[in-house]
Order: structure tokens, then C-alpha cells, then sequence
């Protein structure tokens, strides 16, 4: 198999959109699309349209969890999930305006007992075996011992599995320093990781301090502005294509890691790869609703998309 999808903390995602945002004004407007979501399940949304199945692993909890299980089922994922019924998976709210404006608001969502955080250790070591990459994304789930992350990184690399992590916080210091061999993250994520204000020199020198410990990899997104990416084939700039309208810029990230996993999967080499992540974090931005892009009009942004090699 290709890769598997670990969405630790699965959600309820809603987004509206609105006329313009306004402070302090009341909106009501008739609907808004709901889809179960996360990082992760937007990065496999994403690499479903560009003709990849990827199964999703996590957490689901409460009727809200019974609610993403079953419509994920329903869209034809893969699923390995363990359930409890220690509060309700959360709700993320996305709302955006005409002009292409956001707001998020994501609730943290419940803590995952002792005893569901070792069956799905278990469940991990058990199915690891099948794939060539396993993508740990979005925010961890409340409550998640210390070392599970590594517990994560260090059963994937005795399987020979590729493992890339696209979170921040405590639980990506933990990837990093258990061998994590990917990090796609955003800017502000970068310099709460390092601790500095983020410089593309600084990219490359947290990178060779890192690559000791099994580092092979590692990206830094800016919306619009330049992405960043250092890998033992050197530092590199992307500058994405520019968008004559923008829709919605919530969920490009995951989009950018789907177009990772896609290159990286069919064997393209680093800068193709850099070009085809862009290219679909760019198709993001045209829909309402995260991971929903179009293949084609990804691979045609990829192409306009500009890679410089910068050492």
C-alpha cells in the first residue's frame, strides 16, 4: 500500500461563507458544508482526487465521532479508528468572506483515556508493515501520554516506514527528537519549534543540527509568500503561482502535504515534488472547504510554480 493517514484528533468541520467580515456584526446564512475533517483527512481528500486511496487512523469519540466515522465510510475511506466515549469529538468552524478572508475557530476536543491510546499503539504496530509513509497531521489529541509520539516515529522506522509530520507543539518536539524524517509546517510553527524568528539560513542550519537524528526533510510554508524546503539535496525557495481570486486559503497546507506524499510516492524527484505540493495547495485556495482540489488545475499550477535552488 501507499500511505497511511494518521488524523489523531478527527473533527467535525463546518465552513460558511459570508459577505464580508465585520466586527461586533451578527451573521445568518443558510447553510454551511459539513464535512468530517482534520488535517489529515484533508490531506487524504486531497490525494483521493489526485487518484491515490490513502486509510485513515485516529480518534473519534461521542456522537459527533459516530457522525465522522460513518461519512467517511460513506465517501469510501479506509478506516482504522479507535473509538470512546469520553466526551465529543470537536467542532471546527471555518468562516470566510467574499474577499477570501478567514477566521478558525477549533475546539481542542476530549481526552482519549490510557487504555484507547494503547489499542491504537497496538492497532499502529499491527498495520504499519503495509505501507511505504505514514503522515501524522493535525493537532494532537488532549490527553496523550509522553512518548506516544515516539512510540509512533520508532514503529514506523522498524518497519522501514517513512514518517512525516505536519503539528506543532510538544508533540512535534517529541517527533523530531524520536527520528521524525519529515516536518511540513507553517512559518509561525517554525519559529515556536526553534524558537526564533524564522530566516531561510536558520532553515538549513536547524536542519543539519536535526538530520543527525534521522531529519531528512524538512518544509516551511508562508501562505502566499515564499515556501522553504532543505533536504540533504540543499535549500530551496518556492514562490507559488499567483491566484487572479481566492476563495478560501483554510486547508492549502494539507493540500501542499498531499502533493508531498503524491511526489514522493510516484518517485518524482525533489524539485518536481516541491512543484506539485505547491501546485495543489494553490487549487486549494479556489474551493470553499479544505483538501477539495482538482487534479488537473493542480498539475497546471505546478507549472507555474518557480523552484530556486539556494544552496
Amino acid at each position: 500500500m501507499n500511505a497511511l493517514i494518521v488524523n489523531l484528533n478527527l473533527a467535525v468541520d463546518k465552513t460558511a461563507l459570508i459577505p464580508e467580515l465585520e466586527k461586533g456584526r451578527v451573521y445568518r446564512f443558510p447553510g454551511a458544508i459539513t464535512l468530517p475533517g482534520g488535517k489529515g483527512v484533508n490531506v487524504a481528500r486531497a490525494l483521493r482526487a489526485l487518484g491515490l486511496d490513502s486509510p485513515l487512523a485516529g480518534f473519534a469519540s461521542g456522537h459527533n465521532g459516530r457522525w465522522i466515522t460513518e461519512s467517511l465510510e460513506k465517501e469510501g475511506f479506509r478506516l482504522f479508528v479507535e473509538r470512546h466515549e469520553n466526551g465529543e469529538s470537536r467542532l471546527c468552524y471555518t468562516v470566510v468572506d467574499k474577499r477570501g478572508r478567514s477566521i478558525d475557530m477549533n475546539e481542542n476536543g476530549p481526552a482519549v483515556p490510557r487504555v484507547n491510546q494503547a489499542r491504537f499503539l497496538k492497532l499502529f504496530t499491527e498495520i504499519i508493515p503495509g505501507f511505504r509513509v505514514a503522515a501524522i497531521c493535525g493537532r494532537a489529541s488532549t490527553g496523550l501520554k509522553k512518548g506516544f509520539y515516539s512510540s509512533l516515529v520508532r514503529t514506523a522506522a522498524a518497519h522501514g516506514c517513512f514518517t512525516v509530520f505536519d503539528t506543532s507543539g510538544p508533540a512535534l518536539l517529541e517527533a523530531l527528537a524520536s527520528g521524525a524524517e519529515g516536518i511540513k509546517i507553517n512559518r509561525f510553527e517554525f519559529e515556536e519549534l526553534s524558537g526564533r524568528a524564522f530566516r531561510p539560513a536558520r532553515l538549513g542550519k536547524f536542519f543539519r543540527e536535526h538530520k543527525v537524528k534521522g531529519l531528512k526533510t524538512l518544509i516551511v510554508t508562508d501562505g502566499p509568500a515564499h515556501t522553504y524546503a532543505v533536504s540533504p539535496f540543499g535549500l530551496w525557495r518556492m514562490t507559488p503561482p499567483r491566484l487572479a481570486r481566492l476563495k478560501s486559503p483554510t486547508g492549502a497546507g494539507d493540500s501542499f502535504m498531499a502533493g508531498f506524499l503524491y511526489g514522493f510516492l510516484k518517485g518524482y524527484n525533489f524539485e518536481r515534488t516541491l512543484k506539485f505540493a505547491s501546485g495543489a495547495a494553490a487549487s486549494d485556495c479556489l474551493s470553499l472547504g479544505a483538501g477539495l482540489i482538482n487534479g488537473a488545475q493542480a498539475l497546471g499550477f505546478a507549472q507555474k510554480t518557480r523552484v530556486t535552488r539556494l544552496g
